[in-house]
């Protein structure tokens, strides 16, 4: 399979060899259109080898047709809403009603001859409405779960290869659950990428009986597996698995396979163990089907950090007395005389006078601190560490080790590094016990990893920001799945306050307000320091609370459990914004759900959705502001200074639209400047490989 026989819309057509990506292009894609798309779905075999993955796209399309398929996709989109789709869920209503009356001994052989008609057959768009009619079945009889009329669009949607937007609290779980178990009936080995291990072990353990009455193995893999139980799990027809273990496993079946896991010995080798039996036994089945929870997070805001295979390495005393001097050395510099932090960028930067006097300490230290370049640049990165990392923003420190923290999700990341030794200068910074020292072996973007599946679906709350984006990286095409519940969210105007004090005593009084009518309240944070700061508020009024950030993630399902009970305050960062569903009282709609207040500058709105998504869920009401503060380190950053005073003097004015709606272009900018980041190593990254690819394609690993 080449990149020419994949279709932009993945409905199996074909482009000719000889035609230019122009005028011809948009003329066959206006006649693709015609037709129904459908997700592109393969197995393990000789056809597509021992390990199926798509090899690299290139985008020769010209801008005409990028504008022409933006046009065209309006129409798809408008598809997925009940009142255009009740033709559809009428004729899916009818089979699964044929099937409720069949004996369960019918109901396996129509089920037998359906999965022979899909393994030797093209999978259509109704062989696929059959395989979803038998997963609605095996949900409602193991499960007794009967999905709503979004669920099933949504599943659809995902079946015909495309990303969706579905409502925090629609039920996406059991989407994907549909979706996953109607593809896995063609023997296409199918990866539900989940945001963390505990989702991948939750979900798997709860819907392992609805695969089960379709014939089917559900496994999950989280970290710690042994290597056998892991290589186990994957033989699974669906995995539960994080983006981040899906993609070391394959790296490192690439590595180990080298560049002829495509040959023709490799494919043979199915037909004949004895073929070659030791060289291609990959962990992995190949990436045939992904179906990727949270899609914006693992599609978009995970992709600019790059995936790292390392192996462990010894360090001997050299390189922790080079760190300590760099240290030592960073510490005797002036801020603002011998180096300057650039306001724009954060970045460090030596003066003149500051490599003078860097010059000047370092005259009686031997060896590679005589050379210019050396100690300029590991006294910068020691600057670095000082200067632009800080405790419980960037990283926390836990029982005498530091760990990273997710800006996106607020979680602890202690198997993430920082690279070229910050990690090593930030352990010595706060005088932690050192990690071990890795040496890299291979590095993969998570752009590339996931564009290697061949079939690549996505669903999320928060997806209508980025879906340019993903239209133009993945190819795939964002719909809408409207709300089975019509919301009941009241959505408070926004407060923009001068200083952090104002800020904390508004939040006081609101929290107050709440309390004394019983309704509980989450005070979200951008960062584990500042929910520190608002608990230490809120201890000192003599209100009590519970506090969520990284580090109480052990005790994170309990504190979810009690933060929609009457009265209860809960302090968290993002970690309360993404996959949490917090269960509220008996009592606690008739007081008016869950009340969500947001202190932090968030990168995106789209975090800002997600934190609002924890109120009014699945009907319930529930409320939700926004009380941002200008002083807030975040939005200093983000905001010039011109239009961080023209904001104060709106607030001074109490013109609080027009004060929100700067901050508003402050957020859209951070967004614009993270996009062109992502665009720009994808763009790179593609460069670079066609310069290296002297003899053909490029290697599939870097």
């Amino acid at each position: 399979m080449t990149s020419r026989r994949t279709g932009f819309f993945r409905d199996g057509s074909y482009r000719l060899a000889n035609r230019s990506p122009g005028l011809w292009s948009l003329v066959e894609r206006l006649l693709v259109r015609t037709r129904k798309t459908r997700l592109e779905l393969c197995r393990p075999g000789m056809q597509y080898g021992p390990s199926p993955i798509r090899p690299d796209i290139s985008d020769t399309r010209s801008w005409l047709d990028r504008v022409a398929s933006l046009c065209l996709t309006y129409r798809e989109r408008r598809r997925y809403t009940e009142s255009r789709s009740s033709a559809w869920l009428d004729r899916l209503s009818l089979r699964s009603d044929m099937l409720k009356r069949l004996t369960p001994r019918q109901l396996d052989t129509n089920r037998s001859v359906l999965v022979r008609q899909m393994r030797h057959a093209s999978s259509s768009p109704d062989l696929l409405d059959d395989a979803l009619a038998h997963a609605l079945i095996a949900a409602e009889k193991t499960r007794h779960l009967v999905p709503r009329a979004n669920q099933r669009l949504a599943a659809r949607a995902l079946l015909r290869g495309h990303c969706v937007e579905m409502a925090t609290g629609e039920g996406k779980t059991l989407s994907i659950a549909l979706a996953a178990g109607a593809a896995a009936l063609s023997g296409t080995p199918v990866h539900v990428l989940t945001a963390n291990d505990y989702l991948a072990a939750r979900d798997a353990s709860y819907l392992e009986p609805v695969y089960r009455f379709l014939g089917l193995r559900v496994a999950s893999v989280v970290a710690g597996q042994e290597p056998a139980e892991r290589r186990h799990s994957y033989t699974a027809d669906i995995v539960y698995v994080t983006a981040k273990q899906a993609a070391f496993d394959w790296l490192s079946d690439a590595l180990e396979l080298g560049s002829d896991s495509d040959s023709v010995n490799a494919r043979l080798s199915v037909l004949s163990h004895t073929l070659l039996p030791a060289a291609y036994s990959p962990k992995l089945r190949g990436l045939c089907l992904a179906i990727v929870d949270e899609a914006d997070s693992l599609l978009v805001d995970e992709a600019r950090i790059p995936l790292v295979l390392a192996e462990a390495k010894r360090h001997g005393d050299t390189e922790k007395t080079e760190a300590a001097i760099a240290l030592g050395l960073a510490e005797l510099l002036r801020d603002g005389i011998d180096y300057t932090v650039l306001s724009t960028s954060r970045l460090i930067q030596l003066t003149d006078d500051g490599r003078a006097e860097l010059s000047k300490l370092s005259r009686d230290i031997a060896h590679a601190w005589q050379s210019t370049r050396y100690r300029e640049e590991r006294v910068a990165q020691a600057l670095t560490a000082l200067h632009r990392f800080e405790r419980d923003r960037d990283y926390i420190v836990r029982d005498g080790r530091l760990a990273l923290i997710d800006a996106h999700t607020g979680r602890a990341m202690p198997d993430r590094r920082l690279p070229h030794g910050l990690q090593r200068l930030l352990e010595m910074k706060e005088k932690c016990t050192p990690s071990p020292q890795h040496a890299t072996i291979a590095t993969l973007p998570f752009q590339h990893f996931f564009r290697h599946y061949i079939g690549l679906v996505g669903i999320s709350g928060t997806l209508n920001e980025v879906a340019g984006e993903i239209h133009r990286v993945y190819r795939s095409l964002v719909v809408d799945v409207p709300s089975h519940f019509s919301s009941r969210r009241t959505d408070l105007p926004a407060l923009v306050l001068q200083d952090r004090s104002t800020q904390l005593q508004t939040m006081v009084d609101v929290v107050r307000h709440r309390q004394e009518s019983g309704q509980p309240v989450l005070v979200c944070t951008r960062s584990v320091e500042q929910s520190l700061g608002v608990a230490a508020t809120l201890t000192a009024h003599g209100i009590g609370h519970q506090v969520l950030n990284a580090y109480q993630d052990a005790e994170e399902a309990e504190i979810v459990a009690k933060a929609g009970q009457a009265g209860e305050v809960t302090v968290a960062t993002n970690m309360a914004g993404r996959g949490t569903d917090i269960p509220l009282g008996s009592t606690v709609p008739e007081l008016g759900g869950l009340h969500v207040v947001s202190l932090a500058f968030n990168d995106a709105r789209r975090l800002d959705r997600q934190l609002a998504g924890r109120a009014a869920r699945q009907g319930d009401p529930g409320s939700w502001q926004q009380l941002p503060s200008l002083d807030d380190p975040y939005l200093i950053e983000a905001m010039p200074e011109m239009i961080h005073k023209c904001a104060r003097t709106c607030v001074d004015r109490d013109w609080q639209r027009a004060a929100m709606m700067l901050v508003r272009w402050a957020q859209i900018g951070r967004e614009w400047t993270h996009r062109k980041e992502r665009l720009s190593l994808f763009q790179s990254r593609k460069k670079l490989e066609r310069r290296l690819a002297f003899g053909g394609k490029s290697d599939r690993q870097s």
